[in-house]
């Protein structure tokens, strides 16, 4: 029987996660690291191979996110700090996957039928974003208007409008497609919350599993999403 591509980096894709999350379960920082450099760069591969309709913007996202994960092992390997450098090119993969779901919205349409819900939304993203920086202002080697505060500031800022945007973007198009991409934003946004509170509040094991799941789960759905062949919306708003 002939292994196509999609079952071959299916089945690497799933015994790196798999690696992954063994390293996260016994400590193995090494394993844990080493896996997650290398999964992404196959998304990457899996969405110009598999994915039915191309953008520029999500193939950008990607790839950052893959350049971003090679710079953190990098910095682990040579024990230098490029987190600055990491963070910013998830920023610019970020900003890229908001403008990709950002362009398909009509938003005079969605503001006159989902106002209310829309205001709540931003209160309650106006309060993620306060909580996230008390968080690292607890952090005592963080000091505030510093470059690094701003990195952090920015990069929170981001994974929530990407969260939010996916929210109306499924919304507005009641898709599957965008429902399988709001779903993959909130388990990557809450893994960066995860994230934050472990690195920033307590460096507790059980957050440190519980952000790895978060991300594994948000893997599953990424890859749900390019692979999935229902490219057309079957709502608009009118």
């Amino acid at each position: 029987m002939k292994i196509t591509k999609l079952q071959l980096v299916t089945g690497l894709l799933i015994a790196l996660t798999t690696l992954f999350l063994v390293g996260v379960l016994f400590n193995l920082e090494t394993l844990t690291n080493l896996s997650r450099t290398f999964i992404l760069p196959f998304f990457v591969y899996l969405y110009f191979i598999e994915s039915e309709t191309k953008s520029k913007h999500f193939a950008i996202f990607l790839i950052s996110c893959a350049l971003a994960d090679c710079i953190k092992f990098v910095s682990y390997l040579e024990a230098i700090d490029l987190s600055n450098l990491s963070s910013s090119v998830y920023i610019i993969g970020y900003l890229n996957l908001l403008v990709y779901i950002a362009r398909s919205v009509n938003y005079k349409k969605l503001l006159f039928k989902f106002k209310f819900p829309i205001i709540v939304l931003t209160i309650f993203n106006g309060y993620l974003i306060f909580m996230l920086n008390q968080m690292i202002i607890a952090d005592s080697t963080i000091e505030v208007y510093t470059f690094n505060f701003l990195i952090e500031c920015v990069y929170n800022i981001c994974i929530l409008l990407v969260l939010s945007f996916s929210l109306l973007n499924y919304l507005y198009h009641d898709s599957k497609k965008g429902l399988i991409l709001f779903l993959a934003s909130v388990c990557i946004v809450f893994s960066e919350m995860v994230q934050v509170a472990y690195l920033f509040v307590s460096s507790e094991y059980i957050l440190n599993v519980a952000y790895s799941i978060l991300l594994i789960v948000g893997f599953c759905l990424v890859y749900i999403y390019i692979v999935s062949k229902i490219n057309i919306y079957y709502k608009m708003l009118y």
